[in-house]
């Protein structure tokens, strides 16, 4: 009996501590609301940092560790995405509880949470300023080459062009309407991973991507103060973390295809030089070609060495282009781990060119350290290399403006001793040589590596406070070799003692930021959220250049062999700091009445010294107006306003005298300016938001921005200036409005078949509202591009030139003699003297101020679209973006330049009538007009464009398993993908999605690679 009521003493005393070590389990389904069909949803305590990912039977399990259940009251959400989050309040005990969940779906994910730009994060349904929010699931239907590609057509408000379409060429992207007076100084802030990036978004892998949020102007960006009135994209790569715990998770993606020219511009088929009997062309004893009068109307022979060639469609053939993508996820307890390598290639269409390589390698892991703390970090390492500059367009241009009818690889006939021969013969020649020899030998290597690392810390000392601080870097390597061997030829056929020119670059920006958020419910229905942040920026930019144009030794590129009385050497360093702060409170009231307040004050050594702080501040609020009226079939309403301002910073050298070097003589240059501060842009934002009919979803926004002290090179009196030609200063003001429109629709969503379609527009209408200067003409980056003008008081993109007379009415109004003019067969004026003559030439227009320099365009479109489609037949779905613009000019330098070497179609006029044709010089002369800019090459730039296409077929694991491959594939996709596969448009040119400098307010079209159209081969598996 001792030993029995011994052990019942035992167990007595060991009770308390067994209950006290027991572990509160949270057991339960989620499921859909209405069909009950089960949801892998995640199931969160976010308090205590506790998860689970339900199965794909929808049960999940929820494990509280020993000693944290002990009677207190915790929330439990379950989410899913396209599904309403849905909570319940539980009380933990030490025993298993069952709780189920029933989602709503949300198929417009109002309840998605945007944490960009905002205090501690906040649903879509309840924001009181814009930010659009672009997710994997958009992207990855048809991935893009870079992050910004990728949002082309997708948002409201934001226009993408690849105005170069080089492989390896980074897309140009604008939010709203420009903010300065530079020439491609609309790029707005990039953020990846918490990362502050200064350089090329090339290297980031779209296929990485979770989420691209975007903050379209100073309204919704004050939060990032003087670095933003461009705007923000932030960039979240995959974190692995709707991984199921205990599993790891494999996807692999491969893509394979070829590229090619969209589309094709006349080139001329008709020459007037004097004809053999045969039909070849007749050269005399001294090699020249006797012309056969003024007009271009006789054909280039079709057969034998003369024959005539489109130069273009004879080099250029398709590029090979592939994609390869590893992802592997990882969950397991309180660990996160998304992991990838990609490696692609884009060969672009220059022949004896490789194009673009790129490879890439990414890790990003969170660790729950405690219930109360969490770290995270993130690494991105690339190299990208190419032997063609992304930005070049010479061998392109050379090509198509070579002669006709010659063979390129002998352009001397059959017997010339040296392929490519640079030198054509005396009546091909033109400035441009012969192309193919500099591609063929001359060396080019270019390379970029790249590593992104981020490392955050989260610390949650009691439910409603949260400290956080993190590190971030960008670094960027970058290295170039032009080579040429000793022997190279020169334009005149003569070997040169060859050349080389080596560069590097080492490029570092580093951003360490600090949070302290407190998030608190007062009064059972206040959610107050306050955030204060210190951030500290730090950029360095370091290159290094050699160069020597004599080598001594043959087929060594090496500085060693490089002569030294025949070399140049330079080197730059610069350094940026800024540091900032700011305080953010929200109030969200009833979940329905939500109001946002922001105030930053931004330091930087950019700034002037007399002006080194600058101030920012952000008011805003939302209603959600369906909580009170509660419309029928209005399922979300929400009206809303914010005010905000956002800054540029001015540029490194800009508050610093310089200097020129020439011939050993020092100039003066600029004069610096110690009062330069940053440019800010105030913005007024209005916006509506309605869900109606569980079908639609709309968002109507109208935002009014005004930047003032922006940026403005000023031309200086070198009395006055003591020598110095020009001061930068806060001298302009440039405002625009913007109206932006999108509609997310369902139309069908069945079982077996569904259909939705989505739509977005935007128009923007900008101004010089204050220049402190005359007005100027602006170059667009290239030889005679200047054909832009700036004025107080008209809109940025206005092309000034000549405007030829197109009617004899417009004779009339110029006071001029109607019975000297007529108009001619190409429908221009001129005079009855010259008509039909090689003096041919367009009559100007003139003001009535007698000059005939006025507004010949405006490049600025009607409105911006983009146009998705997304339909899915049980297991085969298909999906297609057109995006576009509605009107705007386009000036067609390309043409003008070729009419100057007589090869555009348009100048061949053996198809013509013969009272019709008109003479050569008409066109090399009159029209061209020594490359000034004129009304002849101003068109419509207009288009619309199949930018993505998909065809893919979903084979199911019901599928694969009967064909007996379950072991090796949870999941397989084919699909058949096209880029830039279709352009409706009336634009002569290649490419009507042309800008300069990356800058939509210069759409010129100056001889430029086009984008390719894409055709590819692409599977999706997943272990």
């Amino acid at each position: 009996m001792r030993v029995l009521r011994s052990a019942a003493g035992i167990a007595l005393l060991l009770s308390p501590m067994a209950a006290a070590h027991a572990q509160a389990v949270i057991r339960g389904t989620v499921t859909t609301q209405g069909n009950g069909a089960p949801i892998p949803a995640t199931v969160a305590i976010q308090t205590m940092g506790l998860s689970s990912i339900a199965t794909e039977q929808g049960r999940y399990s929820l494990t509280i560790p020993a000693g944290r259940a002990t009677g207190q009251q915790v929330v439990v959400t379950a989410r899913f995405i396209g599904y309403t989050p849905l909570s319940k309040t539980i009380t933990l005990t030490n025993t298993a509880q069952t709780l189920d969940f029933e989602l709503k779906s949300d198929p417009f994910r109002l309840n998605e949470v945007v944490v960009t730009g905002t205090a501690d994060g906040q649903s879509v349904k309840k924001l009181p300023f814009s930010v659009a929010r672009v997710s994997s699931e958009q992207l990855s239907n048809v991935p893009a080459t870079s992050p910004v590609a990728a949002l082309a057509g997708k948002v409201a408000g934001a226009r993408v062009a690849l105005g170069v379409g080089n492989p390896g060429a980074a897309p140009a992207i604008r939010l709203r309407g420009s903010t300065n007076l530079g020439v491609g100084g609309s790029s707005p802030l990039i953020i990846v991973d918490g990362v502050i990036t200064r350089f090329s978004l090339a290297d980031i892998d779209a296929q990485d991507i979770e989420s691209i949020e975007v903050l379209k102007g100073a309204a919704a960006s004050a939060f990032y103060g003087s670095d933003a009135a461009n705007g923000v994209l932030s960039i979240t790569t995959k974190r692995g973390k709707d991984v199921k715990d205990g599993q790891t998770r494999v996807s692999v993606r491969s893509e394979f295809g070829s590229s090619g020219i969209n589309k094709w511009v006349p080139l001329n088929e008709f020459h007037n030089f004097t004809l053999n009997p045969d039909g070849s062309i007749l050269t005399n004893a001294n090699g020249a070609r006797p012309l056969d009068g003024i007009i271009a109307d006789n054909p280039y022979p079709t057969t034998g060495e003369g024959r005539y060639r489109n130069q273009l469609k004879e080099w250029l053939t398709g590029g090979e282009f592939y994609s390869n993508n590893v992802q592997v996820g990882y969950r397991r307890g309180g660990t996160n781990l998304n992991s990838s390598f990609t490696s692609d290639h884009n060969a672009g269409v220059i022949p004896f060119r490789s194009g673009q390589f790129r490879q890439s390698a990414r890790a990003n892991v969170d660790q729950q350290i405690n219930s109360k703390t969490d770290f995270g970090t993130s690494v991105t390492y690339s190299i990208n290399r190419n032997d063609y500059d992304p930005n070049d367009s010479q061998g392109w241009f050379a090509l198509l403006q070579a002669p006709p009818d010659i063979d390129l690889t002998r352009p001397n006939g059959a017997n010339d001793p040296i392929e490519f021969n640079p030198v054509l013969p005396s009546w091909a020649a033109n400035a441009r040589g012969n192309p193919l020899y500099g591609l063929k030998n001359q060396g080019l290597e270019i390379r970029r590596e790249r590593f992104l690392g981020s490392a955050n810390l989260r610390y949650r000392p009691t439910d409603w406070l949260r400290l956080e601080g993190s590190y971030g870097t960008d670094r960027s390597n970058t290295g170039s070799q032009s080579y040429n061997f000793k022997g190279f030829l020169n334009s005149s056929g003569l070997p040169t003692d060859g050349s080389l020119a080596l560069g590097s670059g080492v490029n570092v920006a580093e951003n360490i930021q600090g949070n302290v958020i407190a998030t608190k419910l007062f009064f059972g229905n206040l959610q107050s959220t306050t955030r204060a942040t210190y951030l500290l920026e730090k950029q360095t930019n370091s290159s290094l250049s050699a160069s020597g144009s004599v080598l001594t030794v043959v087929g060594v590129p090496d500085l060693d062999v490089v002569d030294p009385l025949n070399n140049a050497v330079g080197s730059s360093r610069t350094t940026r700091n800024a540091q900032n702060y700011f305080i953010s409170q929200a109030f969200d009231f009833k979940d329905k009445y939500v109001a946002d307040f922001l105030v930053r004050r931004d330091a930087s050594s950019l700034f002037g010294s007399a002006t080194r702080w600058a101030s920012f501040y952000r008011m805003s609020g939302s209603w959600r107006w369906n909580e009170d009226l509660k419309i029928p079939g209005v399922q979300e309403g929400r009206l809303r306003a914010s005010r905000g301002t956002a800054g540029l910073r001015p540029g490194f050298f800009d508050q610093y005298e310089t200097y020129s070097v020439s011939q050993g003589q020092i100039s003066k240059a600029q004069l610096g300016n110690k009062n330069l501060k940053p440019a800010t842009q105030t913005e007024d934002e209005y916006g509506l938001n309605v869900t109606f009919l569980d079908k639609f979803d709309a968002e109507l926004v109208y935002a009014a921005r005004k930047t003032e002290d922006a940026f403005l090179s000023i031309p200086l009196s070198l009395a006055q200036s003591g020598g110095f030609t020009s001061q930068v200063q806060n001298a302009a003001t440039v405002s625009a409005k913007t109206w932006e429109f999108s509609l997310q629709t369902r139309l069908y969503d069945g079982k077996d078949v569904s259909y939705s379609v989505g739509l977005t527009g935007d128009r923007t209408r900008q101004r010089i509202d204050k220049l402190g200067r005359a007005p100027f003409r602006v170059n667009a980056g290239g030889q005679s591009q200047n054909v832009f003008f700036y004025k107080e008081g008209e809109a940025l993109g206005i092309i000034y030139g000549k405007k030829w007379l197109r009617s004899m009415d417009e004779v009339a109004q110029q006071g001029l003699d109607a019975n000297l003019y007529t108009v001619n067969s190409d429908g221009y004026v001129v005079l009855k003297s010259r008509l039909g003559t090689g003096s041919e030439a367009p009559v100007a227009f003139k003001d009535a101020k007698g000059s005939d320099q006025v507004v010949i365009g405006d490049v600025n479109p009607d409105f911006s679209f983009g146009f998705t489609q997304n339909l899915r037949f049980k297991n085969l779905s298909v999906y297609a973006l057109i995006d576009g613009v509605k009107g705007g000019d386009l000036y067609n330098f390309t043409k003008q330049w070729m009419y100057q070497d007589g090869r555009h179609g348009t100048q061949g006029q053996g198809n013509r009538p013969e009272a019709d044709r008109r003479p050569l010089a008409w066109y090399s002369g009159g029209l061209y007009d020594g490359l000034n800019a004129n009304s002849h090459f101003v068109e419509n730039g207009g288009y619309a464009r199949l930018r993505e296409l998909s065809v893919a077929y979903q084979f199911t694991p019901n599928l694969l398993r009967k064909v007996g491959i379950s072991g090796l594939s949870n999941g397989f996709k084919f699909s058949v993908v096209g880029r830039n596969l279709l352009t409706w448009t009336n634009y002569t040119g290649f490419d009507p999605e042309a800008t300069s400098g990356g800058d939509f307010n210069f759409r010129i079209d100056g001889f430029r690679y086009p984008n390719f159209r894409t055709v590819t081969a692409m599977i999706d598996v997943s272990f």
